[in-house]
């Protein structure tokens, strides 16, 4: 990460503690010359919104804390184009959440701090501030503790007009207070894009009943929704989204989880608003207290920066909808930082994030690859003590045991982004840490590793986990890919500790696990333990029949394992049984109205979770037969044969994409290659 050393002074209003604080900054300044550059850099505890002369430069700027423990990022944002000759006027409109999250944590105070060195502007006394009369605090059901953030509130009868332009009047407002920088650390350089937003898109089709009007959105979206309406004055909108409140996952669907709306007051005559912050949905709702006439329902959709390039037909129907939703699920699963659903939680879980990142590399544009590269700097720099934990950033971090051996193993995020960007300062950053996390496991007397609590000692959801066994085996796999570290790296500094423990483990876990028929630590068979043993390569070739057996019948893992279940499967040869269980175990997910997938093989949780996209994985991984292993300097595909009659997709690679098509009738294999990826067919 890069650290910035800004001259520019933290300023706010005169009181910068109250939580869901709303501020408008502006700066006047005259210039005789436009520079061909000039990189703005913007901080702000919690959201901003940059504009130059009334036209919009940044949507929803900043970065949730932290970039390292106590510290923050600043955004870098080149203005020179918005800039005129003669006088300017610089705004922002900051908000300061004041509150923590499972994504966000709390600094305890409101501060901005704005410093563009080509045309001399730094944030001082000397900009005027005022706390947005229009914005309220809601009454009423509040936002779930695991989102960060709060309702909206705005009454339009105490709107202030356009603070963006140059000739508004801001005489009432105050000069800025200056704060010394006790809370709000070293900054660093934001190291994904800013955000993306499109043009204003009118929701034709809106239903009214018993005061709602509901609009359907082409798919799930991140959105910002706006509406013209004529009113009396006085009348009450309130918007929201159809995944307003949500059950809670499988084991806590007892619960409901609110989310964000927006309560809009009416002035009288002609209204016209927009809201700048986002709520997630496939619809918009929007109730109002007493009747209004509305001449025009709108949104924005913004998100993450990047595109879905990849595309997948095969010829089961099935199939290509779970791929397509998984698409659309790992999308919106991503935005300051890869969360494990936008409608209830939005945390970073590492183990969702393992799950994701395969997907990632294949179907995702090469922006996607930095959001990967922050989560993995999340990940190692907010660990606490040598501890690595889930939802960082966030105040709501755990530490699972079993997710954060997940994303240090061969079959976790570390490793794919690896393959994917080979990264090796990445790596390096990676490895101690990674090494100190194991030491914190001990040995037992039966030469495998003891249980560790953690914050949660969680393998999955729902029944029959074996948990001795997946704990092993999650264990002896991040050893492996600490080996392949070390030799990656050249550094042996600690072998003697990881080949002994490799060692240890290999000697007993058959011995100990082996049952005959199946692998487990007590008197229940169940799939995921018996998947893990095979992908960790515990298990040898000649037991493959017995799991094969195991993985066709028992059914006891969540979506979150499903993925490994189906990689095993594929992994021992037998990718009709992959295909089938998938096809089986998918279908509910597949032919439901949703554009994402569920949570669960049930309608339990969210109806869009980020640790559901395997038939991504499955369908190019193993199916299609695409891999790499040096950034896709190079990459080989090897299509399976024998399950369908025709596959096609579309993958991103170095530079470019490549279209591959497989006729299994005729036995060909075309690839239309538009990158710089040197491939290798084998058919």
């Amino acid at each position: 990460m890069k650290k910035l050393s800004l001259s520019a002074k933290w300023i706010w209003t005169k009181d910068n503690i109250t939580p869901d604080s709303r501020v408008i900054f502006r700066k006047k300044f005259n210039i005789s010359d436009i520079p061909d550059k000039c990189n703005a850099y913007i901080s702000v505890d919690t959201k901003y919104w940059l504009y130059v002369n009334s036209k919009q430069v940044v949507f929803e700027g900043g970065l949730f804390r932290e970039s390292k423990n106590g510290c923050g990022y600043a955004d870098v944002a080149d203005i020179s184009s918005y800039l005129r000759q003669g006088e300017n006027v610089i705004s922002l409109f900051c908000w300061f959440y004041g509150n923590g999250g499972r994504n966000n944590t709390n600094s305890t105070r409101a501060g901005m701090i704005f410093e563009c060195p080509e045309i001399g502007i730094y944030s001082d006394s000397d900009f005027k501030c005022k706390k947005h009369p229009a914005y309220y605090k809601t009454s009423g059901q509040q936002p779930s503790f695991l989102y960060g953030g709060h309702n909206t509130g705005f009454d339009a009868r105490l709107d202030i007009g356009d603070f963006t332009a140059l000739d508004f009047d801001d005489s009432d407002f105050e000069n800025a207070t200056e704060y010394e920088n006790q809370m709000w650390g070293e900054l660093y350089e934001r190291p994904i894009p800013l955000h993306k937003i499109s043009g204003k898109r009118i929701l034709d089709e809106v239903r009214y009943e018993n005061g709602k009007y509901t609009a359907s959105l082409p798919y799930a979206s991140q959105v910002t929704p706006g509406f013209k309406v004529i009113a009396q004055g006085g009348e009450v909108i309130s918007i929201h989204t159809d995944r307003y409140a949500v059950k809670g996952g499988p084991g806590d669907d007892i619960h409901t989880y609110y989310g964000h709306r927006t309560e809009y007051t009416c002035k009288p005559g002609l209204n016209e608003f927009e809201s700048l912050f986002y709520i997630y949905g496939e619809k918009l709702v929007f109730e109002v207290s007493s009747p209004v006439t509305f001449t025009e329902f709108s949104y924005r959709e913004s998100g993450y920066n990047c595109d879905i390039v990849g595309g997948f037909a095969c010829d089961c129907d099935i199939i290509n909808k779970a791929v397509k939703k998984a698409m659309r699920t790992l999308y919106v699963c991503m935005r300051d930082n890869f969360m494990d659903c936008p409608d209830r939680e939005r945390g970073q879980w590492i183990g969702d994030v393992s799950v994701q990142l395969p997907q990632v590399g294949y179907v995702l544009d090469g922006n996607a690859l930095l959001l990967a590269k922050k989560c993995i700097n999340d990940f190692i720099n907010l660990r606490k003590g040598d501890a690595l934990v889930g939802n960082v950033p966030g105040e709501n971090f755990c530490e699972l045991p079993s997710q954060s051996l997940n994303a240090i193993s061969e079959l976790g995020m570390i490793s794919y982004y690896y393959r994917y960007t080979a990264d090796k300062e990445t790596l390096k950053l990676c490895f101690e840490p990674c090494v100190n996390y194991l030491k914190l496991w001990n040995m037992g007397k039966d030469g495998l590793v003891t249980p560790r609590q953690g914050n949660w000692r969680w393998m999955d959801h729902l029944y029959n986990v074996d948990e001795d066994v997946c704990e092993n085996a999650w264990y002896y796999s991040a050893l492996k890919f600490m080996r392949f570290v070390a030799k990656e790296l050249s550094d042996n500094r600690f072998d003697e500790f990881i080949g002994s423990r490799i060692n240890s483990i290999e000697n007993n876990f058959n011995k100990k696990y082996w049952k005959g028929d199946r692998y487990a630590s007590l008197d229940f068979v169940d799939d995921r333990a018996n998947a893990l043993a095979v992908l960790c390569g515990l298990c040898p070739k000649e037991n493959y029949p017995y799991i094969h057996n195991i993985l066709i019948t028992v059914f006891n893992c969540t979506v979150y394992m499903e993925n490994y279940v189906l990689s095993a499967l594929c992994e021992m040869g037998y990718y009709e049984d992959a295909r089938k269980r998938m096809t089986s175990r998918y279908y509910n997910l597949a032919v439901n109205e949703n554009t994402t997938l569920w949570e669960d093989f049930y309608i339990l949780g969210t109806k869009n979770h980020a640790w559901s996209g395997a038939p991504i994985t499955i369908m190019y991984r193993y199916f299609m037969g695409i891999s790499t292993t040096d950034g896709f300097e190079t990459a080989t595909i090897k299509p399976e044969k024998t399950i369908f009659k025709n596959m096609e997709c579309t993958v991103n690679a170095k530079g470019g994409l490549i279209h591959i098509k497989v006729d299994n009738v005729n036995g060909k294999v075309s690839v239309i290659n538009g990158s710089e990826t040197k491939v290798n067919v084998i058919y």
